[in-house]
């Protein structure tokens, strides 16, 4: 006699490792449509994101919300320059090498992000957290931090934060893992203990704070 029970039916299910490689192609896909229109349009970006010497010395801008936003959870309440500087430096520093990825773009594009725009994406190159950091080293009192835009002996260009307490010299460069005091010491010694990706400082091309611009090409 014939069973009158069926075959349960099963509706075809996407293999999970499957849907997780398509999203990865889409996701390549489109980053490589957005890289072409970059590119396509890069002329553009870069004439629209021009700034003007005293707009470049803007970026530097201790009264900016988001800067004192992030200060009020590093900077004690009682803090004074002479006495808490360096160890506050140290904590503003790897806030922001934690807190922030550091991304070396494939693009060459001429961009300048503002403070908002960095703590909200998480994510900037160099020179983004060299502003960001020279923003907040400056809402703490340091009046001779200065963003430096070098280029290296690997022919590449590299920004970080430079300053001077005392009479002693730090690099703090956010862009890779290091203590206030790893390249510290008298200028010159400073300048050639740094290095980054295993490249030194060939020379300096140019400098900016909220104060000065200071270019040396």
């Amino acid at each position: 006699m014939a069973s009158d029970a069926q075959e349960p039916f099963f509706e075809d299910e996407e293999d999970p490792a499957l849907a997780k490689d398509s999203q990865q192609n889409e996701k390549l896909l489109q980053c490589k449509l957005y890289r072409i229109l970059l590119e396509k349009y890069a002329d553009l970006i870069d004439e629209k994101e021009k700034r003007t010497i005293g707009e470049i010395k803007a970026l530097i801008n201790a009264e900016d919300l988001t800067i004192q936003s992030i200060l009020s959870d590093l900077k004690k309440p009682d803090y004074n320059f002479k006495k808490d500087y360096l160890a506050t430096a140290g904590k503003i520093l790897s806030f922001v090498q934690t807190e922030i990825n550091y991304v070396e773009p494939e693009i060459n594009l001429n961009y300048w992000f503002s403070a908002k725009e960095i703590f909200s994406s998480k994510v900037g190159d160099d020179e983004d957290l060299s502003v960001l950091l020279c923003s907040l080293l400056f809402g703490v009192g340091d009046e001779k931090a200065f963003v430096i835009i070098s280029e290296l002996d690997s022919l590449k260009t590299h920004a970080f934060v430079m300053t001077e307490v005392g009479e002693k010299f730090f690099i703090l460069d956010a862009s890779q893992k290091h203590n206030i005091q790893d390249f510290s010491g008298a200028r010159e010694e400073v300048l050639q203990k740094f290095s980054f990706k295993g490249a030194k400082i060939k020379r300096f091309l140019y400098k900016f704070n909220h104060n000065t611009y200071e270019q040396f090409m």
